[in-house]
Order: structure tokens, then sequence, then C-alpha cells
């Protein structure tokens, strides 16, 4: 009826959301939801990273850009949860400007949601999950379930054409996360079996294996998750644990009809109801390019509850900018040109095999995003190359590279990371095998 006003009891207080602008929007059938008997509409986004900055560049712009471009989609397709599954920010303490966009859009996607629509975000690696289920009984009152840890009872269920969804959040596993789960959850008449594919797999399977009795209370079971499933492509921006001491089997995660991943930044699949949704954006310039931003955005999937049937459908984003990486000697790169300047972000592989002086301002007049500059020469000499095709005036600079003993710094610095890691002195057959990637990858670039 007009001028109706929608109320949620918080506690004591009654507080006015601000869904109302949308309520009356419903009634006049703005929305239009797919009321097909059970079956789910879920778009599954991942990866935000808000507040990186690409070499002292400020992404803002480009991230507030992308997530306008998720708000649009969300109107059009009007599902029933959209599903956020980790790295919200870059940083666990996120800047002041990154926090203020996430409230931003949190509240410009739940008025894009039909309005019985829910949103379910849980934490990844780089997030702070208190930070990022800061007033989380407040938001849930408005249909926002911020998860910041490992339950055995869903986050959400939702309901429809009879049938019941449970979503079961899996926030990234820290030991200490999963030893409060133990603690405030478990008894020891409990299931912790041990995989023998580590001690993150081991955390892993046994909160599954305690979550699994509960799946027949419902007609479908989704779980939304953050970690590296072993076998997944990783992309350049991806950052797993050397070794693998990170990587779980994608076997763990067979009794559920679909999981929703986050952590590595490429779109794929693992298996039919298994995927990563991917970054929405390109991460580094390995990520982007022309051949390769078509696999950035998220998936909308819908899943019917009666039959099991299941339907991914990549949904794309057009960047503000993409990322690319060039590559030619310096004077093809400077030469003058009809064409306008490139506006995208821009990284440089020079091919000159002399030391090539003040090329960034150079070459920043003409592409004015230009974002770094590297000589493909003097990488190879980093990783281990003999640098036999380099000019006469680098080799003053080889001779001052040997002297460091570049490849001895680097296995220091795996020695030390992997310590961090274990809690232990690495096994020699690890460092071995770090040592022989190196050449692997000195050879590759030959």
């Amino acid at each position: 009826m007009p001028g109706a006003r929608l109320y949620f009891n918080v506690g004591a207080r009654r507080i006015e959301p601000f869904m109302k602008t949308y309520y009356t929007d419903v009634r006049k059938g703005r929305f239009a939801m797919d009321e097909r008997a059970g079956i789910f509409k879920i778009l599954h986004i991942s990866d935000l990273h808000l507040g990186k900055s690409l070499r002292s560049r400020d992404l803002a712009e480009d991230q507030a850009h992308i997530l306008s471009s998720i708000v649009r989609e969300t109107a059009r397709l009007a599902p029933d949860l959209v599903l956020i599954a980790g790295d919200i920010f870059d940083r666990s303490i996120p800047s002041e400007s990154a926090q203020t966009m996430f409230g931003r859009f949190m509240a410009d996607l739940r008025r894009a949601l039909p309005f019985d629509g829910r949103i379910l975000v849980i934490p990844g690696n780089h997030d702070s999950a208190r930070r990022v289920a800061f007033a989380a009984e407040l938001f849930e009152a408005v249909g926002i379930h911020l998860v910041s840890n490992v339950r055995p009872v869903p986050a959400l269920v939702l309901e429809k054409g009879g049938k019941r969804a449970a979503v079961w959040a899996l926030p990234f596993v820290t030991h200490g996360a999963f030893h409060e789960f133990r603690r405030t959850w478990l008894d020891a008449a409990d299931e912790f079996p041990e995989t023998g594919a580590g001690r993150m797999a081991d955390h892993m399977a046994s909160i599954i294996a305690n979550l699994r009795p509960h799946f027949a209370e419902y007609d479908m079971n989704v779980l939304a998750a953050h970690c590296y499933v072993r076998g997944a492509e990783l992309s350049e921006s991806d950052s797993a644990f050397i070794g693998g001491t990170e990587a779980v089997p994608a076997s763990l995660f067979e009794p559920f009809d679909y999981v929703a991943l986050g952590h590595l930044h490429r779109m794929q699949a693992l298996s039919p109801h298994m995927w990563y949704s991917g970054a929405p954006m390109a991460m580094s310039f390995g990520d982007g390019g022309s051949d390769k931003n078509s696999d950035k955005g998220f998936l909308c999937v819908e899943i019917d509850a009666a039959n099991g049937h299941l339907t991914v459908s990549p949904i794309a984003l057009e960047p503000l900018r993409k990322m690319k990486r060039v590559r030619g000697s310096f004077s093809e790169l400077t030469k003058e040109t009809p064409e306008p300047a490139d506006q995208d972000y821009i990284e440089v592989v020079l091919t000159d095999t002399d030391p090539v002086y003040n090329a960034f301002s150079e070459l920043a007049k003409r592409f004015p995003n230009l974002a770094g500059v590297q000589q493909e020469a003097f990488q190879k000499i980093a990783l281990g190359g003999a640098g036999d095709n380099l000019g006469a005036s680098a080799q003053p600079w080889l001779s001052l590279s040997r002297e460091r003993n570049v490849h001895a710094a680097v296995l220091e610095d795996f020695r030390s990371f992997a310590k961090y890691i274990l809690d232990e002195e690495p096994a020699e057959e690890l460092v071995a095998a770090f040592e022989a990637l190196i050449a692997e990858m000195a050879e590759e670039r030959e």
C-alpha cells in the first residue's frame, strides 16, 4: 500500500533499512524473480582486492567501475543470492577509502537485488575476518550475511518452490581458526580424519566431515570456500604457498551440489560443480592483455534442487583500463606514430641487449599509464642465465651481478620462507626441488 514502511527488529531497537527505496520498486514489478519451482540462481564472485595498487598507482577508479558493473548485472539477473568468496580487501588492515568503497558496494548491491535476495560474504587470506564481519548482526537484519568463522550450521538457508538450499561457509582456514572451531563446536567423539595430503587438508576434511550429517536435512547443499585446490591453474598474480602446503584435494568437496571457490584469480572449473569465479578484473599484467580479459568477471549459477541439474554461465565485465604487456626494442616503442596514446595500464619489456637509461620517462610519453619497464636480457641473468647475448656495455653489470651471487641469495630467501611456513628447517629435498625449478625457469626464458 502507498507509503508503507518495512521494519526489521535488531535487539530492542527498530531500524528502517535503506531497502525501503526498492520495496516500492518490487511492488511495481521492477524485479522479475525467477519463480520456477526449486531453481536457485546464485551469482558467484570473489577476489575483489579492494584497496589494491598497481606499482604505486591507485586502482580505486578502476575498482569502482567494476563494482558498478557488478551491481548493474545483479539488477539484470535478479538472483536469489550473491555469494562473495573471500579476499574482499587487498590487505588485512584496509584503508579508509577501501572500507568506504566496500560499504557503498554492499548498499548498492542490496538495492539491486530482489526484495528477498540475500548476500553472503566470507573473508579470504588477505582479509581480517573480524574486520569483514564488523556489525554482522546489523547487516544480517537486511539480508547481508558476513560470516567470519567456521560453523557446523548453514550460513543461510534459501527456500523456493517448496525446496530448501543450505549455503555453508568455509572462510580461509588458518590453524587458529580450525582449533577455535574444534574447541567451540566439537568433542572427542567427532571425526578428525587424516587425508595424508597435509595439515590444511586435514583441517578442512575434519570440518566437512562434521558438516555432512546435516546435509540430508536440505534438498541441496552449496559451499562457499576460500582455498587453493590442488590441480587448479595459477595465474601470475596468484600466490600459493611454495611446496603445496596450502593445497587441498578436490575430493574433499564432492558431497556438495555446488562449490563456489575464491582465492585464485583465473576463472576455471575443477569439475562441473566446482568453480573458481576468478577476480573480476586483472590483478597483474600476466592476468590481463587483449587475449586474457575475456575471463574476467563472475559466474551466474542456476541449480535445480529437484534433479540436481546445474548451469554455470560466465558473465564478462569490461574493465575501465586493461593491463597489457608490450614487448619490443626501445627504438621501436618510442618512434612517432599517428595512433592516439594508449590509455591502458602498460608494462614494457625491452628486448635491447644494452642497458637503456631513462627508458621510463621516454616511454611514458607514448604510454601515459605506464606502470613498469623491464629489460628481458637482464631478467634472464637474475634467474641464472649466462648473459652471453648481452651487449658490451652490459658486461660490467654482469660481473657485479655474479659477484653478488643472485642465485645463492634466492635460495637463502627460500630457506627462510620455508622455515617460516613449516616451523622447522626445510628438508634438503625441498630446497633441491626449488633450485631445479629456478634452473628450469631460466632455461624456458632463453
